[in-house]
Order: C-alpha cells, then structure tokens, then sequence
C-alpha cells in the first residue's frame, strides 16, 4: 500500500484549523458529498498495490489455482522476504524452516498464505514510526495485528465460522486511523490531543471531525474492493448494534475482539477508551461467562504471538 503523503488544498481547506467545514455544510447532502470527496481523495493517494489485489482475486475462491497464487506473491521479491520472515516467527511455530511460497502455499492454504500477503502490504501502511503524544504508529500497527488474531480467536470460541475473514477484518479493522495519521496528521493529532479514557475516539472524531474513522476505513476498503463482509466490519465495529446487514457475525466478532485487546493493554492511540459491547452482541454470538473466560484465558498467549507476528 503505497503512501504518497499528506493530502493538498483544496481538500485539506475543508478541514480548517477549529470546527470542520464539513460539519458546517447546510445540508445533510452537502455533507454526504464533501465526505465521499474528501474519503475518495485519501482513498486516491494512499492505494494498494497491483499485487495485493491480484492476491485477493484468486484468493475470493477457497479451490484457488497455488501456482497462479505463487506467481502473483513470486514476482514481488520484498513481499516473497516478508511473508517467508513471518512464516518462520515463534506466531506459527513451525517444526522446520519454510524457504519457498510453494512449499509454505501446500503446507498453509491459500488463504492463510492471503492473510500473510495482506499482513505485509498493510504493514506497509505504516513506515516510517511516528509519534505524536501517547500515540505511536508501530504500537497501532501492533493493535491492528492484535485484534486480528484475536477475533480469528473470538471466532473460533464462538463456532460462527468467520475466521479467515475475522483475521482480515481485524486487521485493517483500524485503516481509518493511520489512513488519518497518513493523510490529515495535523487534525489527527488534535484529535489524540482531546483523547481520554472517558470518551470512545469515534466520538471524538465525529464532534471535531463530522466523521470517524471507521467510516472512513469501511469507505476506503470498498474503494480498494476488499470484500463487502471486511468492509462491513471495519465500518461497524464501534456500533455492532446499528448494522442490519448480512454480515453481522464478522461485525460482532470484530467488536468483541477490539475491546478486548483494548482491556488487555494493547490499544490503538495509548489510551483505553473502548466500550464494552453490549450484552445482546455477545448473546447473539453465543458468548456466555464459560466463554469469554476460555477466550480470556488464551488471549494473553495469542497477543504475544501476534507481537512476534507485528515484529518480524
């Protein structure tokens, strides 16, 4: 995912210092439209790579074609290191080493091969580290994997059999906030400046931003055609409760997962100001007090192996 720089006038003058011009817009329409401008631009200078979604089409089939697989990840010498780095990390534990994409495409899975893939492009995202206050963006990027492996966690607890998508959906569950730190950092820093523990950072976004960055991930997510269910997930995951559509189990999964890893230490801006879901998202999804201690028990061990995972 290449990252061409901070966003130029005329869409930065939409987002003046003090209130957001978009907040001020005197209709409902005339806001809807200056957001889907403004997120199409962030969209436009911050894209994924050609090969990305390459991986992602043959990957849509669960009986993808491993050889047209392994030529889409061969011909990217930097992704074939990367995938090759992560697969040998304490995260899979492997009983010997893996040297070739072919090899680790038979052994692993298509898919688990496209989880990798697309664990490399979005670390991508966010090089070189930055800091602004109590926000690092390698401590998000740690985030982000986090509550990937933790909703494939969640996941599998609750038996929704989401979890090749849970670990996608987690992982980019966050692209709104670095696609923010990317492209809009001077706004993004006043908003990590009104941060505390008190009020959810959406909430924030929305009063200083008129959007938030869910919005604007789910957005950008359509716009990179990631598929409807991730983008679904990343858009409600700090409102399960307001999605209607077909994908609510991913959307749940998400939710729970992120908070989770927000309660365990492991936050996205340094300050732990994720709500709990409310009771009826874990009923839906089956979790009782048996079950979220099962999946409390082992996150501390899924967190440090997505540490390892975050690192290589």
């Amino acid at each position: 995912m290449e990252v061409l720089g901070q966003v130029e006038s005329p869409l930065i003058e939409a987002l003046p210092p003090g209130e957001s011009a978009i907040a001020d817009a005197p209709t409902t329409g005339e806001r809807t439209a200056a957001l889907e401008r403004l997120f199409a631009r962030i969209g436009e200078v911050t894209t994924m790579p050609a090969a990305a979604q390459k991986v992602l089409r043959l990957t849509a089939d669960e009986k993808a074609d491993h050889e047209r697989l392994r030529e889409a990840i061969q011909g990217d010498p930097v992704l074939v290191a990367r995938i090759l780095r992560r697969l040998n990390s304490s995260y899979y534990a492997l009983s010997h080493k893996i040297s070739s994409i072919k090899t680790a495409i038979t052994l692993l899975g298509t898919r688990e091969i496209r989880n990798l893939a697309l664990t490399v492009f979005a670390s991508k995202l966010y090089e070189p580290s930055s800091s602004h206050g109590r926000y690092r963006r390698e401590a998000l990027w740690s985030h982000s994997v986090a509550v990937a492996v933790a909703s494939r966690l969640v996941a599998r607890v609750c038996g929704k059999g989401v979890g090749d998508e849970a670990y996608i959906a987690g992982l980019l569950h966050d692209l709104g906030l670095i696609l923010l730190d990317q492209t809009l950092q001077r706004h993004f820093h006043r908003v990590i400046d009104s941060l505390d523990e008190a009020t959810p950072t959406h909430v924030v976004e929305s009063r200083m931003l008129s959007f938030d960055h869910a919005t604007l991930g789910g957005f950008v997510a359509r716009r990179w055609n990631f598929p409807d269910p991730v983008a679904d997930a990343i858009t409600f995951h700090h409102h399960p409760w307001n999605y209607a559509g077909p994908h609510k189990d991913l959307v749940e999964v998400v939710s729970v997962a992120n908070y989770l890893c927000s309660r365990a230490g492991t936050t996205s801006l340094g300050v732990h100001n994720v709500p709990p879901p409310p009771d009826e998202i874990y009923a839906h999804l089956g979790l009782d007090q048996v079950t979220l201690a099962i999946i409390w028990d082992e996150l501390a061990s899924s967190l440090e192996k997505a540490s390892s995972l975050a690192s290589a």
